[in-house]
């Protein structure tokens, strides 16, 4: 076998070579952190690392999605507090201007301060978020949902639209509620049926409470009280829309109950003859248009027995109305309640899955420093051996050794 000195040179070459691309790949594992710099270096742990890098960056985006989402959660359930103390406060001046023992000037007192409290409410109902989004303008989060006229006629903006986030693995969360659902939509009346008297009442008999059983048969109905002479006792009458065959007649009794078809209306006063009063199903009836009209009885300056009789009607309708509107906002804020529990369950659970997917990443990919550096200085100098032999080697030949 023949061993040339070019031979002898580049197999030197060769292995400084191999022993600089070990110490490369070293240096780079020490100054990235990781064991596997290169798939090649363990093709089933990068797989793996891969994997978990998938999960732990949709992990993180949940996470950051239940964050949002608590956030606006949170921030709407205070405001829905807000707007329940505040109708609260609607409701007390209510009662106080409701009261006879006031003139007229006092009613409009309570009537201004009804208007400052209109204007709150519309504050509340065009809250935003922390990012600037409306939070019930539903879809329209940009659009402010509420623009009130010079008259306080209130009127929505946006739409009914419910945004939901994905906040884990098959878990979404809603976090707004329209402002149609929660200011709009609210039933009138007792919540089964809406009495309303005739504005040509020249009586003075008020509707105080009214209630339904299970047995009402919705539908439209006339209660129309009948005096011949002023010597008779008043009677009164009930009739339904469309069906001649439907009466129900009594003699009327101040404070007394007039039932039919599992309508019960408590009554007081003195009606009088052809005074009417209607009573329908309920349909709907927004916060803002029951404080207005609230206010707008107290400013009637009634103070006439008729007048204030007109008034005291209106108010009561009003409050039951006030009562519903309550309940609408107190389930909304139950609802939103739930969501925010949700919220922070799943951030809990996406917490725990980050911590034990990180440890699990750490355990495939993540660098064993000490042997790292130990290797780090065997290969520095096993490296430095090979270029000093090299150094002296590299001048010599073969003929060097013959003669």
């Amino acid at each position: 076998m023949r061993v040339s000195t070019s031979q002898l040179q580049q197999r030197a070459v060769d292995l400084m070579i191999k022993q600089q691309a070990q110490l490369s790949r070293t240096q780079q594992q020490v100054a990235t952190g990781k064991r596997i710099v290169d798939p090649a270096d363990d093709p089933a742990g990068a797989t793996r690392a891969m994997g978990l890098e998938r999960e732990i960056a949709a992990a993180n985006q949940y996470q950051s999605n239940a964050n949002l989402a608590y956030d606006r959660l949170a921030m709407e359930e205070d405001v829905l507090g807000n707007v329940s103390n505040l109708l609260q406060r609607v409701a007390e001046r209510a009662l106080q201007g409701n009261n006879d023992s006031l003139g007229a000037d006092d009613r409009k007192l309570i009537a201004v301060e009804l208007r400052e409290q209109l204007g709150e409410l519309v504050d509340l109902a065009n809250s935003r978020s922390a990012t600037g989004e409306y939070l019930f303008g539903g879809f329209s989060e940009t659009t402010q949902p509420f623009t009130r006229n010079a008259d306080g006629v209130v009127t929505y903006q946006g739409d009914q639209g419910q945004r939901r986030m994905h906040i884990g693995p098959g878990v979404d969360v809603a976090v707004n509620d329209s402002g149609a659902e929660v200011f709009q939509l609210v039933r009138s009346g007792n919540g089964v049926f809406d009495t309303q008297a005739d504005s040509g009442n020249a009586g003075t008999a008020v509707v105080g409470a009214t209630s339904a059983d299970a047995s009402f048969v919705p539908d439209d109905y006339t209660l129309t009280f009948i005096q011949a002479t002023a010597d008779d006792p008043v009677t009164y009458e009930v009739v339904r829309a469309g069906d001649a065959s439907f009466s129900v007649t009594g003699t009327y009794e101040n404070g007394g109950t007039i039932d039919f078809n599992g309508a019960k209306l408590v009554i007081t006063g003195e009606p009088s003859g052809g005074d009417n009063f209607t009573v329908s199903p309920s349909g709907h009836q927004d916060i803002f248009s029951t404080v207005r009209q609230l206010a707008e009885a107290f400013e009637s300056g009634a103070d006439d027995a008729a007048s204030l009789a007109e008034m005291h009607n209106t108010v009561n309708r009003s409050m039951e109305a006030l009562d519903l509107a309550s309940e609408n906002i107190l389930t909304t804020r139950a609802q939103v309640g739930s969501r925010l529990n949700l919220g922070e369950s799943q951030q809990d659970y996406n917490d725990a899955f980050l911590l034990v997917a990180q440890e699990t990443l750490a355990s495939v990919q993540d660098l064993d420093y000490a042997e790292a550096i130990s290797r780090l200085q065997q290969q520095i100098t096993g490296l430095q051996a090979a270029q000093q032999t090299y150094t002296r080697i590299q001048g010599l030949s073969l003929f060097d050794y013959l003669g």
